[in-house]
């Protein structure tokens, strides 16, 4: 079981674990439409669940449009207002209210506490180059200024050791576009 807590070995035990598993069972939906995959949504979700299967203390939420904007009152109370999606301000300087692919948290004004992990995942085949961009902005934001340990970038290929993954933390990544199962021998 992770926490907020756990070390980054653990929490990444865990998340190769559960994409090991979605590949295991869904990997073939990779294949589906002549070879490009189904949508990404849909690989979203599918990883989410075996997510939630693995952290029972968190929820796992896919492009969650719900958070707070905490505060401590005169009494010392933690309390909240809720707002639609985290404000995130792009790199031209604008701020637009975002929602991101997988966030683990609980559901409560103490976001600071309680924000987790955040995941934004690409297909192999998606050459955005700007939602590529504005992805690793929000987890640079998510990890330096709303409370987030880890920021997790999943790249999912269709041939499963080819998955990789760029880890922020603190703002920052601290690994970057490494193969998720790099330690197993290629087929």
């Amino acid at each position: 079981m992770i926490s907020r807590n756990s070390s980054l070995p653990e929490i990444k035990q865990v998340v190769k674990e559960c994409l090991n598993q979605f590949y295991s069972t869904d990997g073939s939906i990779l294949q589906r439409n002549k070879g490009n995959g189904v949508s990404e949504r849909t690989i979203v979700f599918r990883f989410a669940h075996y997510l939630q299967n693995a952290i029972s203390d968190f929820f796992v939420d896919c492009d969650f449009n719900s958070s707070f904007e905490g505060y401590i009152d005169l009494q010392g109370q933690i309390r909240g207002e809720e707002r639609q999606g985290k404000p995130i301000e792009n790199e031209d300087r604008t701020i637009t209210k975002r929602f991101i692919d997988i966030i683990v948290h609980k559901r409560d004004y103490n976001s600071f506490q309680n924000d987790f992990i955040c995941f934004e995942m690409k297909k192999w085949n998606n050459t955005n180059k700007n939602e590529f961009k504005k992805d690793r902005n929000n987890l640079r934001v998510l990890t330096s200024q709303y409370g987030y340990v880890y920021g997790f970038h999943l790249s999912v290929h269709k041939i499963r050791l080819q998955a990789k993954w760029t880890i922020f933390h603190d703002g920052i990544p601290i690994e970057e576009n490494v193969e998720v199962f790099n330690d197993e021998a290629s087929n």
